[in-house]
């Protein structure tokens, strides 16, 4: 019997310089050029990677359990998108996208709450 593998969701915050609209696309583009440059493609080829949710601030990717050091590691790698200067910053890593998602709410909270004051 074949074992499935087990995915891994991560939440990532999106922090920017300026205010420029983030395509999906570039985003992906980037994440792939960073694993290939500092992985090689051995190891590009194990990855399994969908971006499930992207907005301003935030975006959830899908991958396996056994490539995820690889997906954090390469998001920190990106330092800018489209000429402007920006930061992936890895939040948290979890089994289900609803740990994640309340996760992102409690942030957005924060934030609201801070920018109130």
């Amino acid at each position: 019997m074949i074992k499935s593998e087990r995915q891994r969701y991560i939440l990532f915050q999106i922090i920017k310089e300026e205010d420029f609209q983030i395509d999906r696309q570039e985003i992906l583009r980037s994440l792939w050029q960073s694993v290939w440059r500092y992985f090689g493609m051995r190891e590009a080829n194990k990855i399994g990677l969908w971006l499930l949710e992207l907005d301003e601030n935030f975006g959830i990717i899908r991958c396996s359990d056994k490539t995820k050091e690889i997906i954090i590691s390469s998001l920190t790698f990106i330092k800018e998108l489209k000429g402007k200067k920006l930061i992936l910053s890895p939040v948290k890593t979890s089994g289900t996208i609803k740990a994640l998602k309340k996760v992102k709410n409690l942030i957005n909270n924060r934030i609201f709450v801070k920018n109130e004051k």
